[in-house]
């Protein structure tokens, strides 16, 4: 076995890419398997059915690890909703289930970071 690519510190990085180039923003298009549709997220088509699934959770232990919520009206839900759809760093999806045609969940591309080839997964609810 070789000995690992080596940095400055001594420490063990990945090989060098010399053909490197910035990787493109993910597109805004939806994404469909055998139980739901992942598609970007629209206040004013999804907002009520995702008010609606998060007010299932009485005691906002959805929100524990989320940075927001939970929301005491639709309206709150609903400004935040519009500041998260258009943001440009995030990338919000609604998930609907596709035997009801429902809005049930949301997830979101965050930190997006093209010249590093780098996105986080997250915001799952």
């Amino acid at each position: 076995m070789t000995s690992p690519v080596r940095n400055a510190l001594g420490q063990p990085v990945g090989a060098p890419l010399p053909d490197w180039k910035p990787r493109p923003r993910p597109p805004r298009t939806s994404m469909e398997g055998r139980f739901c549709r992942v598609e970007p997220l629209d206040p004013d088509r999804h907002g009520a059915n995702l008010y609606a699934a998060n007010s299932l959770d009485r005691d906002g232990r959805n929100w524990t690890y989320l940075p927001i919520g939970p929301f005491p009206t639709s309206d709150a839900y609903r400004a935040w909703l519009d500041a998260a759809s258009s943001a440009v760093d995030w990338l919000f999806h609604a998930i609907v289930d596709l035997f009801t045609g429902k809005a049930v969940g949301v997830a979101s591309y965050l930190r997006i970071d093209p010249a590093a080839g780098s996105i986080e997964v997250g915001h799952i609810n």
